[in-house]
């Protein structure tokens, strides 16, 4: 906390992405919290990862962020995460707040990585995001499928990074897709320890080009908390046999539903 991020040219030259990635992912951070940009001064993270103590250890269920979640998993060195979402907007911005200490020396890194995930399919029809004056308007759903597709692109040059410049010695990284719409995100670690949060819907602007916005209702994901939920070790109980019922949901749609 209190170091500041190289700038954003550094950035983009470091991840292999354009200005404008670099500048989507840092509006997204600051608006998380996680760190804040002045103009001429660069950006400063004013947030540390929050750190579990000995009373969080004892407790293995509680409402934490999805930060704290991907920091816990790629802090790990045998990293298997599966994930249910609407797009991969979240763990990019937050896998680049990891993988920017990861590349500084500041961090550990895992030697595998196995990410599965699990995205909506681009015939789905979404309500939303929804143009409050033009439910038929297709231009905001539009946009929000371009933004998925950057995102996702944005996130495999992230651990193709990582692999390429750390210890990484084994990455799969998949994705498939499901005629679903999620109104959840799901994160499964290695089988024992999960994330869930819900999606909210909000009224907010979006834009629509240079000069065009529009009001619409759409769903609120960056920086939401969510409950964490951990088997531990030996004990089956209501908490162990959720974590495995939703792996085992995770599997069903893996591997009977999702192309």
């Amino acid at each position: 906390m209190g170091s500041t991020l190289p700038s954003q040219r550094e950035l983009a030259t470091a991840f292999s992405v354009s200005r404008d990635t670099v500048q989507r992912a840092l509006r997204e951070l600051g608006e998380d919290g996680w760190i804040r940009s002045r103009q001429g001064s660069g950006s400063r993270v004013i947030k540390a990862p929050q750190v579990a103590s000995a009373a969080d250890d004892a407790s293995r269920m509680r409402t934490v962020e999805l930060g704290w979640f991907v920091e816990r998993a790629f802090t790990q060195p045998d990293v298997r995460l599966d994930v249910y979402c609407f797009t991969s907007e979240s763990l990019d911005a937050h896998l680049r707040v990891r993988a920017e200490r990861i590349l500084a020396g500041g961090a550990s890194v895992p030697e595998r990585i196995r990410l599965r995930m699990l995205l909506p399919a681009r015939e789905t029809s979404l309500p939303i995001p929804r143009n409050r004056a033009d439910p038929a308007d297709t231009r905001v759903v539009e946009r929000l499928w371009g933004i998925s597709e950057r995102c996702l692109s944005s996130l495999t040059d992230t651990l193709h990074m990582l692999r390429a410049n750390g210890p990484v010695r084994d990455l799969d990284f998949t994705v498939k897709r499901v005629p679903l719409v999620p109104m959840f995100k799901s994160y499964l670690l290695n089988e024992r320890e999960a994330f869930q949060a819900m999606y909210n819907l909000a009224e907010r602007r979006i834009p629509l080009g240079d000069t065009e916005e529009v009001e619409a209702i759409d769903i609120l994901s960056v920086g939401a908390t969510g409950t964490y939920f951990d088997k531990g070790d030996g004990v089956h109980d209501a908490q162990a046999e959720w974590v495995d019922k939703q792996q085992a949901w995770f599997e069903s749609l893996w591997e009977h539903l999702a192309e």
